[in-house]
């Protein structure tokens, strides 16, 4: 606390569950905020004296107040300190430290938070007790409630979360065991008979009817913030549900009016929200990071991802940032350290892992540690090119020494984040590859002319063999219905192995997956049952699959795909025989594909494939069974 603040206040407790929990809870400055009943800021960015800063502007029990607030700086589990520097208001400047320490010999953790504040009026400084006093109480009851969830933490069993995960991430699962306003927020009212008639059109599709009872069940009885902005994999971790099956109650339950539809936008630096939006026709092909000040090209697979809110016609919610720089919004950051001009800074991390990825704020300086195991020590250096640096030895006890030295003459904030861990995002190309999405949202997609780019999805082509001459053997009525079934028993195979049936050509399919090794599992399953039902009538199978960027497109009112990607899947299929699975030799040779494909005989061949100067050495794999 500063000596000399006017208003500062500390508050101690004990708290009977693990400490990164209870930082994960204190330190979540958006929370914290909301608790202490300030309005939500409208934020803004300026640039002074060549440094871009964050303004805040909002209004507190009628006051206008304004605020540059500098990134804050923490260790996960440990520590967090905040400052905010006021331009307008009765206050001139005021923070916030969290520390939260392991009590020896017991499984709990004692908590410190301490609030200050200085005041610009000498009449505000008389009443420094009185404003004090509010301040303890307000903390005090803060804590309080974060005790309830401790307790959830010691009681509750895990269904889903598991210790790989942040804290931040394992903490909403317990946040929804509790039924406390001032740690979970406040709860407008529902229109119980609007959600009851909506959850009962959603028990028509085809979804579990304890899918149903969970959805209908969240959207009535948890607070506002938990259903303003939903991710269903995030969800799913928390219900103990797959994840598949819970963004398929959430795309039905879109169509039944209980949930709405939106776009995340997210950075592919900070991972942090630049847009939300409504609609695919409202993206844009490049985004502003205001953070990071930097434009990047929007990239549907990676950094698009579909979140849901409650419809307003059941409760009339909306998102609400009270704080933008908590570390709730970025649980994949372990640590954020401010380093002064000219000098090293030496401190201690609590690493289980030594994947990381090191960078700092607002540049394009980063640099990547890549052993599993964590460091005992890792030394780096910034300088205005780079963040340069190694880890050395391995540590014994959990904890790692970081020495940071900088050569620069302004500030530089380091951050220290997982690299091995991915957040629980419905990102585009999940979507894509959801035959729910694909099939009830036809008309969700790209604006007219827009192209938006998926960095990596794969994609597979099949076609019937034999079927022309299926058509003069049987006849066309009987021909056609034949080349239904086929259609059915592809769509079974794609669905099977979460894949999606993106179009219908002829006798052709086109469907995408997410990786190719659910790609090559359908494969092997439509040959299998083509050849059981359609042996007899001397008609078979040929695919090829490829995986690359392509780009998702509005093509009569429909989510299609085009590029390069998806004319060598289509071509690489024209390479294959009856039951043959036809690929680009390097993907072949991918250790998941590889270990399915290993006990079916293989031909290789040379192909000279259009769009592609140079001839391509290609793997022609017989999925028939033996």
């Amino acid at each position: 606390m500063r000596a000399m603040a006017d208003a500062g206040v500390t508050v101690e407790r004990r708290f009977a569950a693990p400490r990164d929990l209870v930082w994960a809870l204190l330190a979540d400055t958006n929370r914290y905020d909301r608790a202490l009943g300030l309005s939500p800021p409208r934020y803004s960015w300026r640039t002074t004296d060549g440094r871009r800063e964050r303004v805040a502007h909002a209004t507190q029990n009628g006051v206008p107040m304004s605020w540059i607030e500098p990134p804050y700086e923490w260790v996960e589990g440990h520590w967090l300190s905040s400052i905010r520097r006021f331009l307008a208001g009765p206050v001139s400047e005021g923070g916030l430290r969290v520390e939260v320490e392991g009590v020896e010999g017991d499984t709990g953790c004692l908590a410190r938070v301490t609030a200050w504040g200085d005041t610009r009026s000498w009449a505000l400084r008389v009443l420094g007790p009185l404003v004090r006093a509010h301040l303890r109480r307000k903390i005090e009851a803060y804590l309080a409630a974060a005790a309830e969830v401790a307790e959830a933490a010691r009681t509750t069993r895990s269904t889903g979360a598991t210790e790989d995960q942040p804290a931040t991430a394992r903490l909403q699962r317990l946040l929804a065991s509790v039924d406390n306003e001032m740690t979970s927020g406040h709860r407008t009212a529902t229109d119980q008979l609007e959600l009851q008639r909506r959850g009962e059109q959603l028990a028509q599709a085809p979804v579990s009817d304890a899918m149903v009872k969970r959805l209908v069940d969240t959207l009535g009885q948890r607070p506002d913030e938990e259903i303003a902005q939903m991710r269903p994999f995030e969800l799913a971790h928390h219900w103990g549900q797959d994840r598949r099956k819970v963004l398929q109650a959430f795309l039905h339950g879109t169509r039944a009016g209980l949930v709405d539809l939106n776009w995340q936008v997210n950075c592919p630096v900070c991972r942090v929200s630049a847009q939300v939006v409504s609609t695919l026709d409202e993206l844009g092909r490049e985004i502003h990071c205001e953070g990071c000040n930097i434009e990047y090209g929007v990239d549907f697979g990676a950094n698009v991802e579909a979140v849901f809110r409650c419809n307003k016609a059941i409760r009339p919610v909306e998102p609400a940032v009270y704080c933008e720089a908590s570390p709730s919004f970025r649980p994949h950051v372990l640590a954020q350290l401010r380093i002064e001009p000219d000098t090293t800074r030496k401190i201690e991390l609590p690493l289980t892992d030594g994947r990381l990825h090191l960078r700092t704020l607002g540049t394009q300086r980063a640099l990547d540690l890549l052993d599993e195991a964590a460091p005992e020590a890792i030394e780096l250096q910034i300088d205005a090119e780079a963040v340069t640096g190694a880890a050395r030895g391995r540590s014994t006890d959990g904890h790692t020494v970081l020495v940071v030295r900088s050569t620069l003459d302004q500030p530089a904030y380091l951050l220290v984040e997982r690299g091995a861990w991915s957040t629980d995002a419905v990102l585009g190309s999940i979507v894509a590859s959801q035959p729910e999405f694909v099939d009830l949202f036809a008309t969700e997609a790209p604006a007219a002319g827009l192209e938006l780019t998926i960095g990596r999805i794969t994609l597979l082509f099949s076609d019937l063999t034999g079927s022309t001459a299926l058509y003069e053997r049987v006849g066309d009525a009987r021909a056609y219905a034949i080349v239904q079934e086929h259609f059915r028993v592809m769509e079974r195979a794609v669905a099977r192995h979460q894949g999606a049936v993106i179009k219908t050509m002829g006798d052709a399919v086109m469907a995408s997956f997410v990786n190719p090794t659910r790609a090559v599992a359908a494969a092997i399953e439509a040959v299998k049952q083509t050849e059981a039902q359609h042996r007899d009538h001397q008609i078979g199978v040929k695919l090829g699959i490829h995986e690359g960027p392509c780009l998702a497109v509005r093509a009569n009112e429909r989510l299609d795909f085009f590029g390069t990607t998806v004319n060598l899947a289509a071509r690489l299929q024209g390479q294959a025989g009856a039951g043959e699975l036809v690929l680009m030799h390097e993907l072949a040779e991918h250790s998941a594909v590889a270990k399915a494909l290993a006990n079916a005989p293989r031909r290789a061949l040379t192909a000279q494939l259009k769009g592609i100067a140079e001839a391509q050495t290609l793997v022609a794999i017989d999925l028939r069974p033996r």
